[in-house]
Order: C-alpha cells, then structure tokens, then sequence
C-alpha cells in the first residue's frame, strides 16, 4: 500500500507540473587523474574512444580508452610560450571540420612575450601531431597579462571563431572592446579552410558584419566581450558565451543561430545586465569624453547574469543534448572557477533564463569536498555523443558527468 502511494504521489506531481529536483539525479565519476592543470577537452572527431586534453603548461594529452597515455600529443618548446600568468599558456584547441582527411588542428596559445598566437598543426597519427607543422595563423597582440580569452571552436557554418579578451588590466583602460580597429574585446570569425591569398593565413569570410566598415577589423564578429572564457554551439546552432565580469556581474550571451553578427554585448560600457560602476575608461570607438553627449548604443543584454563578492570567474559550459542524465536535459550547465559551484538553468521560449539549479553538492564528494572544487572548475567537454565532462584545473583531473 504504502508503495502505491508513493507512486500515486509521484503522478499527480506530474499531472501538477512539479518536475523533479534536477540537482538530486548526476554525479561526477573519475576518468583519469595525473594531469597539468587542464583547461579544455576536445573529443577526436574520428573515434569515440579518444580524446584530447590541453594542459594550461603546454601539452595536449590523449587519453585512450579510458586511460591517460603517457606521451603528449602536442608538447609546445618552452621558448614557444608564456605560462607565467594566471591566464597565459596553452589554452584551446579545435579541431578541423576535415580532420578525418587533412588531420589539421588549432590552437590558442601566449607566445614567449605574452602576446597570442593561434597556430594550425598536423597530425601524424592519432598519438602525435608534428611540432614542426606549425603555421601561425594570427597573431595579436596582448597589452597585459590576464583577459587572453583562449576558446576557440569551429562553427556550424564551417568557419573558425575566436574568444578575445579586452586585453586586461581592469575597466578595459584602453577602450578595446568597443573600438572596432581592435581585435581585443572581440569574438572573431575567420576562414581557414579555404586558399587564402598569397601571403595571407586565412580568408575573411564576406559575410563578416564589417567587412565593408572603414577603420573597423573585418575579422570581427561581435564585440563588447570582457573576456568570453569559453563558448560553445549547440544542435540549434546558437552560440553560448560565458564572459568574465568584473565588480559585480558573471553573464551568458546566446546568439541565435540566424545571428548576422555585429552584436554589441555592451562591455566596458555595460557589466552584464547594468552600466559598469567604475567609469574609468576611454570612450567608445570615438564618442565624446563626456557621456551625456555620447550616441545611444543598443547593447544585447545577457540571457542570464549572477551578482558576485570579488574573485569571481564564470566557466562557460553547454546546453545538455545527450542521453543518459535525462534530469539535465535542455540546461546550461556552467560553473564558478573561484567559488567551485556547478549551476544550470532552462531558458524560456521567449529566451529567458528560469529554474536555476546548484548542482555542487552532486559533485562535491568526488572531487574531494566542496573546498577542493575551489580553482578547479576550468572547462566542461563534450564527447560526440554529447555526454559532459568537467576538467579538474586543481587536481589534474577529468571527470564525466553520469546519472
């Protein structure tokens, strides 16, 4: 009798509309430890079985059926890169829609100098890409040490885009997410798989925003980011963007997936949802010093933003797709790298952030207890049959999120 009830209680839950607690149905599980403080996750796009892991000090490693392989992949020479800074070193990488064939990959990395480098390589085999390969697509140059970005990821249109931070400091002291002669403070959007001219690495698509705008970067896509660590697309081919905030505010933009670019997500002008509080900043691409006398900008407003106490920093994650943790299906799911939280939340028809779940305590035991989630929550992954994984940036570890 008494499980009849339980059973009866559970429909008219149902026939109610009260859903079950998504927080009460995932876990972490380990998959492997014994890593140099991970940062993003690439599934190898020609095997479920693989995938590759870049360390922040300058390797990507290959974990193969389940095991971590003791050769690296990628080894960058150490005259090659800066890792010095908090944000600096080995960031991203990407893999070529053609990788089955051409065996090209991408990645973001500082250069010795701190400046950044996105560089194209080739593998030799699935094991071990050849150092030597390396033709530096772009550089730009970086005036400090942290807001380096670092994602980047191939879009559905076949085009590589890429996350740029305003180029540090705080305030963007320089003005460089809404001056469009700057690639800093940007997401870019370039071709790299066509024959770009002679003496060029890549092609600007045509149909970039401001191709035709004099004085503005035509590699540009949008702009007014902070610093966008990590943006994904999902099935719908919307792209998520996580952006840093400063004093107040960590947010995450959606651009749909009929998005013509030149969005202006609003930084340093706006903090996420509201006016930045400290005003200390150059005006934005040429207006008046004085702010009253500045045009009206439309800036896109976040889908869902979250006040914080200082020290905070947003890990942009994914909208869920896979199969096996039903709870979690259709939700964003992120994280809180200084706090160590994992969150998630739906989005109404309308694109409105709704149903905000903590998620920490599910995950919590297996990394140890809630203080070693701390600085640890670097990147999420996702598999190819779109099953999430979290990269431990503390412990050297990776996990995959399991019913």
């Amino acid at each position: 009798m008494r499980s009849l009830l339980i059973a009866l209680a559970c429909v008219w839950m149902v026939v109610l509309g009260v859903a079950a607690d998504p927080a009460r149905a995932q876990r972490a599980e380990l998959v492997v430890e014994g890593l140099s403080k991970p940062l993003d996750f690439q599934p190898d796009p020609t095997s479920n079985d693989r995938f590759y892991i870049v360390e922040q000090t300058g390797a990507i490693r290959v974990i193969e059926k389940g095991k971590l392989l003791e050769e690296p992949f990628l080894r960058l020479r150490r005259e090659q890169f800066n890792d010095r800074g908090w944000e600096q070193g080995l960031l991203g990488m990407a893999f070529d829609p053609d990788y089955a064939r051409n065996k090209r990959f991408y990645v973001n990395y500082t250069n010795a100098r701190g400046h950044t480098h996105i560089s194209r390589f080739v593998a030799a085999d699935p094991r071990r890409a050849e150092l030597e390969s390396e033709l530096i697509i772009m550089k730009i140059d970086q005036p400090f040490g942290n807001h380096n970005g670092g994602c980047l990821r191939f879009g559905p249109d076949g085009m590589l885009y890429i996350g740029m931070g305003d180029g540090g400091s705080a305030n963007d002291p320089r003005g460089y997410s809404q001056n469009l002669g700057s690639l800093l403070g940007k997401m870019l959007r370039i071709d790299v798989t066509s024959t770009p001219p002679e003496g060029q690495t890549y092609v600007v698509p045509k149909d970039n925003p401001f191709v035709d705008r004099e004085g503005a970067r035509p590699e540009i896509w949008a702009y007014g980011v902070r610093n966008p660590w990590k943006f994904e697309f999902d099935s719908k081919k919307r792209m998520w963007i996580a952006d840093v905030g400063q004093n107040r505010w960590e947010w995450v933009m959606l651009q749909p997936a009929d998005s013509k670019g030149g969005e202006n997500y609003g930084w340093n002008i706006m903090e996420g949802p509201e006016p930045l509080q400290a005003r200390r900043r150059r005006p934005a691409d040429g207006a008046p010093a004085d702010d009253a006398d500045a045009p009206e900008v439309e800036f896109v407003k976040p889908v869902y933003a979250y006040r914080h106490s200082p020290n905070a920093s947003i890990t942009g994650g994914f909208l869920y797709e896979g199969r096996k943790v039903s709870a979690l299906r259709n939700r964003y799911i992120f994280g809180e790298f200084m706090r160590g939280t994992i969150s998630s939340f739906e989005l109404t028809p309308s694109g409105k952030a709704f149903s905000v779940v903590d998620h920490t305590d599910n995950f919590a035991q297996a990394f140890g207890g809630r203080k070693q989630l701390e600085q640890a929550i670097s990147s999420f992954g996702r598999d190819n049959e779109g099953e999430l994984y979290i990269c431990d940036h503390r412990g050297g570890r990776l996990f995959k999120i399991v019913p």
